[in-house]
């Protein structure tokens, strides 16, 4: 698919970098306000590793923006970047090896998807443009009311259970794969 609008690719492209960046710069700058959101973590190297990558790609795509053929990079990184991350919210939420928050990240994640691909294809008639945005911000919006309901009942139950990395090294330490 070719993009069909490159400033409004570039800008897409921009914007997604800025995120990327801003999402791999919080756990670097300070752990302890990320692992309070989205909870402890046993292996900091592993969150710290994620966190350079998501740097380095947010870099990558806004450095391809201004590029010729740059916008298709940047659209292959992000869309690569936003399936894998929504990939793994999606499969650990369930099982209970990373918080409900994380659903948080899979709405803005699926949002990114969204974007870019409504940017690779023909722009729609006006009409279905309109319903088109409407349902991705109900989207959006369940998906964060969703998390936002999830994390209140965690930490409740928290407050009435072991301490969050207690529990944390508890599953850790039970996974067949970390043995």
């Amino acid at each position: 698919m070719t993009i069909q609008d490159d400033r409004g690719a570039a800008a897409l492209a921009r914007a997604h970098g800025l995120f990327n960046i801003a999402g791999g710069l919080w756990p670097l700058l300070h752990m302890p306000s990320f692992e309070k959101v989205f909870g402890a973590k046993t292996d900091r190297w592993l969150e710290r590793t994620v966190a350079g990558l998501l740097v380095g790609i947010g870099w990558t795509q806004i450095r391809a923006a201004s590029t010729p053929g740059g916008a298709d990079h940047a659209r292959r990184l992000g869309m690569a970047t936003a399936a894998t991350l929504l990939a793994v919210d999606l499969a650990y939420v369930p099982t209970g090896r990373i918080r409900p928050t994380y659903l948080l990240d899979a709405g803005a994640e699926a949002m990114w998807l969204r974007a870019w691909r409504a940017r690779a294809v023909r722009p729609e008639p006006a009409s279905t443009r309109a319903g088109a945005a409407f349902a991705a911000a109900a989207a959006l919006t369940a998906g964060c009311v969703t998390g936002g309901v999830l994390a209140a009942r965690l930490l409740r139950r928290r407050q009435e259970e072991p301490s969050e990395s207690e529990l944390t090294r508890a599953r850790y330490m039970r996974h067949p794969a970390a043995r």
